[in-house]
């Protein structure tokens, strides 16, 4: 398996490449989903990815947000002359973008973002026809089913291995975009998921807290799981992160993989908010009672000497803490304050003091969330190339050197070498010479070596040319000179109008075409729905779940087999249907290049392509009655009335969908 490492900026690159990353991925401004970072710019760009070439490490560049008409022919032009440039592939969303790609520039290799929420088999051969080589599964995708596409497809799987969690079905979440105008499909999310809520169930308050807020991931324990159900890259998140994060979490993945044993506790200092393996095994239990870092465990206040202006903190840890350290203090689990300490001191062994502003009270547990010495530490780390070369030295001839870099092999020739007759350079000049590069160290093999004298300006030269011959080899491989198209937009596509949504079959039928969207989906329940619409001459439609399990898809087959109903596609598993089908806001059409490709009437949520319909602002696979009411499924407590509420009054409300398993959805 593969390392792919997140890289939101330059130092983030080096600490990527420097601690054992594979590949690595970075956005351009304004075409990522992480455009609230200083990222990086197609000025910029070159000297980036000539950086990861030149250790051998792939760049991959995220243009994974959707595009409105007028922003396709920037983003096709982004991406020529990035790959122009070296780029070796491309994270991709937009199904009008991949489109344009793969049939005007087919040597292009283009990624399947997470954010099209593939998820099952279905959906990874649905892509796969459209000429992805990679699929990033969805988060929310289990080993089982990892499995399952690996056996049936020939698509490289790449599964997210650490980092946050989207509490959400990724590229299904409109939260932020109904109540922010700030669309996570846009690069713009607001993250209102990591706000404080209140569950309720008809008025009645039952739990209040970070109820949306999720753990952190971390399969470190399940990688031979990951191995052998087929994952053929493990993806760190975290391009929004500090390069103490990226370098370390790159390290201890790297040991991992490489059998050495990775350190769970530096994992934690990097950043955490407690780990969870997800729902690798199922819809597990992945709600955090916190909303941002926690590091690591320290010890307990043990006294506070208040003063007029500062108060000193007395503290007992074993852990060895250093100056300009950050932490946290919390009572009873909740977070009271965040000091960094300029003035820690030890005052005894295992004994520690500093002063603060804060507010800190006797018994406050004190956790580390930022250790300077490590950060300081980690930020010099640096690494040299090993390049293998022979070096022919003799009296009268040319200076000489043969490299050997992975398939190439060239040689390049220096100064005359003359007689020695006083100094002759010695070897160990000529070794700690050609260590003296900013990327590379040459491993020097004597072939030929007489008593020779060269000028130490001759030699320095010598090296610089073979270096640069080097470096240029390794960043002109993957250059390319393709030609930028011109792209036809506001292509001509068809609407789905005069529809109706319903969720049980006592509403009243008042448009041509009646969708429904059962809260169980079940044979007997739709080919009823199918009845009542014959009979008052409607035309019925199932709305497919934008998430389907194996079992789910089978049960689906099986209705559409026997109904010869119609479908709404929120997914693209639906796509493989065998009826006739409508494009639903699941699959977030957004401009008219895409929705014309479909060829088939379309919905839409967020975009103004389409039928207007309404869609849930967010789609929840973990159980929120096991999560926060510790409820089982033989006992599930499940009824309409429940409330996720926020602190400002806005309500969302809590609905299920039951197929072999149970979705949520907030609306």
């Amino acid at each position: 398996m593969k390392i792919l490492s997140p890289a939101g900026n330059f130092e983030c690159l080096k600490m990527a490449v420097f601690n054992g990353a594979d590949e690595v991925y970075l956005g351009i401004n304004d075409f990522n989903a992480r455009n609230n970072i200083d990222g990086f710019t197609l000025e910029n760009l070159k000297t980036a990815v000539d950086f990861a070439h030149v250790f051998g490490v792939k760049v991959l560049l995220a243009i994974n947000i959707l595009f409105e008409d007028n922003e396709l022919q920037s983003a096709l032009d982004c991406i020529v002359d990035a790959y122009n440039m070296g780029v070796d592939a491309f994270i991709i969303q937009d199904l009008a973008l991949a489109h344009l790609v793969k049939t005007n520039f087919q040597e292009i290799e283009i990624h399947a973002s997470t954010q099209m929420a593939v998820h099952n088999l279905e959906g990874v051969q649905a892509l796969e026809k459209l000429g992805f080589k990679r699929v990033v599964l969805a988060r929310e995708t289990s080993l089982e089913e990892i499995k399952r596409i690996k056996e049936n497809s020939s698509v490289e799987i790449e599964y997210f291995a650490h980092g946050a969690l989207c509490v959400s079905f990724s590229g299904n979440c409109y939260l932020s975009f109904h109540f922010c105008g700030a669309s996570g499909n846009r690069g713009k999310c607001k993250q209102l998921c990591r706000l404080p809520y209140t569950l309720q169930k008809n008025g009645k308050i039952l739990k209040k807290g970070y109820l949306l807020s999720a753990k952190d991931f971390n399969m470190l324990s399940r990688l031979e799981d990951m191995k052998k159900a087929g994952v053929d890259v493990l993806k760190i998140e975290g391009r929004a992160r500090r390069p103490f994060y990226v370098a370390t979490a790159t390290k201890e993945y790297r040991n991992a993989l490489d059998g050495k044993k990775a350190n769970e506790e530096e994992l934690k200092l990097a950043f955490n908010r407690t780990f969870t393996p997800g729902y690798f095994d199922g819809n597990g239990k992945i709600i955090s009672s916190l909303q941002n870092h926690i590091g690591i465990f320290v010890g307990k206040v043990d006294k506070v000497t208040y003063g007029k202006r500062f108060n000193e903190v007395f503290f007992s840890s074993k852990l060895a803490l250093s100056p300009k350290s950050t932490f946290k203090f919390f009572k009873d689990g909740n977070e009271k304050s965040t000091i960094s300490a300029f003035d820690l001191k030890e005052v005894a062994k295992n004994k520690y003091k500093l002063t603060t502003t804060q507010n800190v009270s006797a018994n406050d547990e004190i956790r580390l969330i930022a250790d300077a010495k490590k950060e300081e530490e980690v930020s010099l780390t640096k690494k040299k190339r090993k390049i293998n070369i022979n070096l022919f030295a003799e009296v009268d001839k040319n200076i000489k050197a043969e490299v050997m870099l992975d398939d190439n092999k060239f040689e390049l020739q220096g100064e005359l070498c003359q007689k020695a007759e006083k100094s002759p350079l010695s070897k160990e000049e000529i070794v700690e010479n050609f260590s003296k590069s900013e990327f590379f160290e040459g491993v020097i093999a004597f072939k030929k070596f007489d008593q020779v004298f060269m000028p130490k300006k001759s030699l320095n030269e010598f090296r610089r040319s073979v270096f640069e011959k080097v470096f240029e080899t390794l960043t002109k491989e993957g250059e390319h000179s393709l030609q930028k198209i011109q792209v036809t937009t506001n292509r001509p596509f068809k609407v789905f109008t005069d529809f109706q949504l319903i969720e049980n079959l006592e509403e009243k039928l008042n448009a041509k075409n009646i969708i429904f969207s059962p809260e169980e989906y079940s044979l007997e329940q739709i080919e009823k729905f199918v009845e009542i619409c014959e009979k008052n001459g409607k035309k019925p439609l199932l709305d497919s779940p934008n998430f389907a399990t194996e079992k789910d898809i089978a049960l689906l087959r099986e209705i559409i087999q026997k109904t010869n109903i119609a479908i709404v596609a929120n997914n693209y598993y639906a796509l493989l249907f065998e009826t006739e089908i409508v494009i639903g806001a699941g699959l977030n059409v957004y401009n008219t290049i895409t929705a014309s490709l479909y060829d088939k009437p379309v919905l839409s949520f967020e975009s103004n392509l389409g039928g207007k319909i309404d869609f849930p602002f967010m789609t929840l696979r973990h159980c929120p009655m096991k999560n926060h009411l510790n409820a089982t499924c033989d006992k599930c407590p499940y009824a309409n009335g429940f409330e996720y509420v926020m602190d400002n009054g806005r309500v969302l409300k809590l609905k299920r969908k039951k197929l072999s398993s149970c979705t949520f959805y907030l609306t």
